[in-house]
């Protein structure tokens, strides 16, 4: 079975539940092999938009014999249900799932790109991603993620929390996690 890696980021809701949330429901068509740091960054803002929540980022890497379309499929399913629903581009959002890397394919067609486009000038894609796998070649720029990781600018990216995250207490800055707590 190929290892993929999935890139995770909420930016809206109780932003480390909802992560929680998707990295359980990977289950059972994913084994979740791996989960990289926790993260901070801000929120990509277009301009003239106010600025969003910042985003909590992580990746994981899971082992799956679904395919690269079927994948797709099931993790726009678990954005739904976690509570996604279609808004215009850059909004914040309780949850979003990239598929960064499937295996060494290469996946281009209208409604999929594998690697994804961006993996690799974004920091909290590739920040998180090389703590995975810094060995694994970007399959279109032969380089290791770790290379990558290496050139990139750290700008706005804050390490909160080890891999041991996902079993450790709710974000503080959550507010929906702050009333429960």
């Amino acid at each position: 079975m190929p290892r993929v890696f999935l890139g995770l980021g909420s930016n809206a809701g109780n932003r480390r539940e909802n992560l929680r949330l998707a990295l359980s429901w990977l289950e059972p068509h994913c084994r979740v092999e791996a989960v990289s740091s926790l993260y901070r960054s801000p929120a990509i803002v277009l301009e003239g938009a106010p600025p969003g929540p910042d985003y909590l980022n992580a990746a994981c890497v899971v082992t799956t014999d679904v395919p690269p379309h079927d994948l797709l499929r099931f993790v726009k399913e678990i954005e739904h249900a976690i509570g996604r629903r279609p808004a215009p581009r850059w909004s914040p959002r309780p949850i979003d799932i990239d598929i960064l890397l499937y295996g060494d394919a290469v996946v281009a067609d209208d409604d999929l790109a594998i690697p994804h486009p961006l993996l690799a000038e974004r920091n909290f894609v590739i920040v998180p991603l090389a703590e995975l796998a810094p060995e694994a070649v970007h399959p279109l720029l032969g380089k290791a993620i770790g290379e990558l990781a290496e050139d990139i600018d750290f700008t706005g990216l804050e390490y909160l929390a080890g891999p041991e995250w996902p079993s450790r207490m709710a974000d503080p800055d959550d507010e929906e996690a702050a009333d429960s707590m």
